[in-house]
């Protein structure tokens, strides 16, 4: 009996070697759970930074909204003409009167780029056909990556459709 309480007794706690593995497990068990921490982070990051560029675009989009037909135009650009898929005519417009067509808005600590366009929607087939514009808002970053952008447009027309 005497020998076996002499074993027992040299044996107590871990061994090197033992402390080794399950610390080499403990390390493959945490490096994927922290690389999944990081990507959870930089999707939170990416969707936060789209959901402000939205609403930076989405507060453009109510500043058109709430403009005269007439004042939303031409501010001397250049006009280009291409015909759309169902056969209307488009005449695009860069940019606001008294707006800049490029715009930089910090919000959240990130930079965005505010590009602002106006189409008008020539439709040969109406007497009227000036009574629609169409008002594009792109709001773009650069930081924090991915880089990426945002838009939005919307037609807006006139309230009295008489043209003038």
């Amino acid at each position: 009996m005497r020998g076996v309480s002499n074993i027992l007794r040299n044996h107590d706690g871990f061994s090197v070697i033992e402390t080794l593995i399950a610390l080499s497990l403990l390390v493959a068990a945490i490096i994927p759970l922290a690389v999944l921490l990081q990507v959870g982070l930089r999707t939170t990051v990416t969707t936060s930074t789209r959901m402000h560029a939205r609403e930076i675009g989405s507060s453009e989009i109510d500043k058109a909204k709430s403009m005269t037909f007439d004042a939303i135009g031409i501010n001397s650009a250049t006009i280009m003409y291409s015909t759309a898929t169902n056969g209307q005519q488009v005449k695009q417009e860069n940019g606001y009167p008294g707006w800049a067509s490029n715009e930089t808005v910090v919000n959240g600590g990130v930079s965005y780029t505010v590009t602002r366009d106006v189409r008008k929607v020539i439709n040969s087939s109406r007497a009227n056909s000036s009574s629609t514009k169409e008002v594009i808002v792109k709001v773009s970053w650069t930081a924090p990556e991915p880089a990426g952008y945002v838009e939005l447009a919307t037609i807006v027309g006139r309230t009295d459709m008489t043209g003038s």
